[in-house]
C-alpha cells in the first residue's frame, strides 16, 4: 500500500491466476451499487537507480525513472521499512518530468534537495555526490489492463490488472509476476465506499493476496541470488568430495 503525491491510495495484490474476467465478475456480483468497466491498456517501465554499494536503498530511499503514457519522470520514494522517526509528516515526494535520455546524474542537485525535503535531517553525507554515482540496478516493466470503478455516491477508483517483469540490470536475470493495483481516493468522504471495495476483495477474490512491499522491495527479494548456507570448499576439498561421491555411486551400481 502506498499514498501518491496526488492523494491516491494504492493497494497492491499478487494474482494467483491470469483470469481478469473472473475477478471482475465476482466484484460485480458483490458490489451491487458500483459500476466496473474497462478503460484502457497501459505500458510503463520503471528503472531504479542506486550506487554500486546501495547507499540510497540502505538509507531508505528509492530513486527511479518512470516511463508512462509518453512521458518520463524522476521519482523519489521512501522504502516502507524506514523507521517512522526518520520520515517527515508531510510525506513529500519528488516527481519531476524529464527527457528519455536523461539520468539522475543530470540533476544531482535537484534530486539531492528532494531527498532532503522528503526526509528528516538524517543525512551527513554529500547527497549530490551520491546521486552522481548512481547506476541502473533494476528494471520493472508493467503491462496493465485498467478498469474504472464508480460508486453511486461518487467514489471513483481503478483496478490495474498487471503483467510485471522484474529485471536485474547487472546480471540480466528476469522474474515475472501477475498483480493487481487498486487505486482509491484518500478522502474521508468516501471512506465507507472504499472499505466496501476492500472488504469485497477480501471476501470474494481468493486469488488475490494483499502485500505491503514496494516494487523495489519485491525486485530486491526475488532477483537476489540465492546464497547457500554451506561453507565454501577449497579446490582440494571439492576434489575429495567428488571422489567420495563417485565411490558411493559405484557401490550402488555393484
Amino acid at each position: 500500500m502506498e499514498t501518491t503525491e496526488n492523494g491516491i491510495i494504492k493497494y497492491h495484490y499478487d494474482m494467483l491466476r491470469d483470469n481478469i474476467q473472473n475477478v471482475i465478475h465476482k466484484l460485480d456480483d458483490e458490489l451491487t451499487y458500483y459500476r466496473i468497466y474497462f478503460e484502457k491498456r497501459l505500458k510503463s517501465v520503471e528503472v531504479i537507480y542506486d550506487t554500486p554499494t546501495n547507499l540510497l536503498s540502505n538509507a531508505g530511499i528509492v530513486l527511479s525513472k518512470e516511463f508512462r503514457e509518453g512521458k518520463c519522470y524522476f521519482k523519489v520514494k521512501k522504502i516502507s521499512y524506514l523507521p517512522t522517526e526518520f520520515r517527515k509528516p508531510n510525506r513529500k515526494f519528488y516527481n519531476a518530468e524529464c527527457s528519455a535520455r536523461e539520468t539522475p546524474k543530470d540533476y544531482p542537485i535537484q534530486i539531492a534537495s528532494a531527498i532532503n525535503n522528503a526526509f528528516s535531517n538524517i543525512f551527513t553525507i554529500d547527497l549530490v555526490e551520491v546521486v552522481k554515482q548512481t547506476v541502473p540496478i533494476y528494471e520493472i516493466k508493467i503491462k496493465s489492463d485498467v478498469y474504472k470503478i464508480i460508486s453511486g455516491m461518487g467514489l471513483k477508483g481503478s483496478f490495474a490488472f498487471e503483467k510485471i517483469t522484474y529485471k536485474d540490470m547487472q546480471s540480466g536475470r528476469k522474474e515475472k509476476r501477475l498483480g493487481v493495483t487498486l487505486s482509491l481516493p484518500e478522502d474521508q468522504r468516501f471512506e465507507k465506499e472504499a472499505n466496501e471495495v476492500l472488504s469485497a476483495i477480501e471476501r470474494k477474490c481468493k486469488e488475490l493476496f494483499f502485500y505491503k512491499e514496494s516494487r523495489f522491495e519485491i525486485a530486491q527479494r526475488i532477483l537476489r541470488a540465492k546464497r547457500s548456507d554451506k561453507p565454501k570448499l577449497s579446490r582440494k576439498e571439492l576434489k575429495e568430495q567428488f571422489k567420495n561421491e563417485t565411490k558411493e555411486l559405484n557401490k550402488e551400481e555393484n
